[in-house]
């Protein structure tokens, strides 16, 4: 069983997008592909962030896996499966794409923690029951907190603080020493004040709360 220490983990926010590109129709199937009538200017690993009628894809992060076509111009959106037709309506996921065009690292991390993301419960135990029952409804919000040796000359403060006072989401990457990454869209905060304590170097709180499902490739 492989171990992946988490040493040389990178975090990063997205700091520039291209234009939106409007597709025309989304499919129900394993890998989502999106029907553009002109050509979006899309490339095989461009990460674009998605718009889309289908509430669950809407808002998502994903990796273009293949482009083909040319008239209509075809893109599928690597591991984003989408051929449930209950959760995914035939000819209701029309929406847009615009690619991130670059991504700011969040340095000098000190530690990283997520929460949430937990499968919430209803009980539905009858009275004549003598056992508990739950059913599955939804999950709890995903929120990821990032500890900082604070420097507020460093590159990443003003595309952080941009974000959080449009409250706006932005695009995270997190890059993992094994190889995997992950994406995700989120709300972004940081503490203006930092953390002081007697001997210690100041600290601050860089904290993130997910706008959709995050999407992780294995490589």
């Amino acid at each position: 069983m492989p171990i992946t220490l988490a040493t040389r983990t990178m975090m990063s926010i997205a700091n520039g997008y291209g234009a939106s590109k409007a597709f025309n129709a989304a499919s129900n199937a394993a890998q989502c592909e999106l029907s553009f009538a002109s050509d979006p200017g899309l490339a095989i690993g461009d990460v674009v962030e998605i718009t889309s009628g289908w509430g669950r894809l809407n808002n998502r992060l994903a990796r273009v896996g293949s482009i083909s076509g040319a008239g209509p111009y075809l893109a599928v959106l690597e591991d984003i499966d989408t051929s449930d037709t209950d959760v995914y309506p035939p000819g209701s996921g029309t929406g847009s794409v615009r690619e991130i065009s670059g991504w700011t690292e969040i340095s000098q991390k000190k530690s990283i923690s997520a929460s949430g993301g937990e499968q919430q419960f209803a009980d539905i135990t009858s009275i004549e029951d003598d056992v508990e029952k739950k059913i599955p409804t939804i999950r709890s919000a995903v929120s990821v907190s990032v500890e900082v040796y604070d420097d507020p000359a460093l590159a990443y403060v003003p595309v952080v603080k941009a974000a959080a006072d449009a409250s706006r989401v932005a695009g995270l990457k997190m890059s993992f020493p094994n190889g995997s990454v992950l994406y995700a869209n989120a709300y972004w905060s940081i503490q203006d004040v930092p953390n002081i304590a007697k001997n210690e170097a100041l600290t601050a709180k860089v904290d993130t709360s997910f706008a959709s499902a995050p999407t992780r490739y294995a490589a």
